[in-house]
């Protein structure tokens, strides 16, 4: 099975890489509770391998329940259950731009600043992206594009040749 945690800075384009490993035959879940990991492993393990393949975009939008993920990370291991950490990252001018381009506000800018809030995000999934095992800058990436760097690195290796 491969299990993959995407997750990284809002802006960086986490929607746009989860939308290309659903087209790849991923089974994605957005936004799931950190602490709902080891379950919904279980129960992608009891399908028989009818699921083989799942995307889970788990970040701050979680709230005080993305500080669960540790947790359930350690808990997955213990089980010996393995999975693969996906961090989408860009720059802060990068960043600001897209979220001015949307007109949306930053998840923890409180409706101040959006730098503010790239800068508090930052620091909390520092301890994450020091975990993860790939890591994408899409800073030189239209958002749209971001399927040409995804594609790679999931597809199985009896694809890449048709595909790439």
């Amino acid at each position: 099975m491969r299990f993959i945690i995407v997750t990284g800075l809002s802006g960086a384009g986490k929607s746009e890489a989860t939308k290309s490993l659903e087209d790849m035959g991923y089974f994605c879940v957005d936004n799931l509770p950190p602490t709902l990991i080891t379950k919904f492993a279980d129960v992608c393990l009891q399908s028989d391998g009818k699921i083989n393949k799942v995307a889970l975009v788990i970040d701050i939008r979680g709230g005080v329940f993305f500080n669960d993920l540790f947790q359930s990370l350690k808990e997955l291991e213990k089980q010996q259950f393995k999975y693969e950490i996906l961090f989408l990252d860009a720059s802060d001018e990068v960043l600001v731009k897209r979220f001015k381009e949307k007109r949306r506000s930053h998840p923890l800018s409180g409706g101040g600043r959006v730098i503010t809030g790239i800068e508090l995000e930052r620091n909390k999934l520092r301890e994450v992206k020091d975990k993860s095992d790939i890591i994408i800058d899409t800073s030189k990436y239209k958002i749209g594009d971001l399927s040409i760097t995804v594609h790679p690195r999931f597809l199985p290796e009896y694809l890449l040749g048709y595909i790439c």
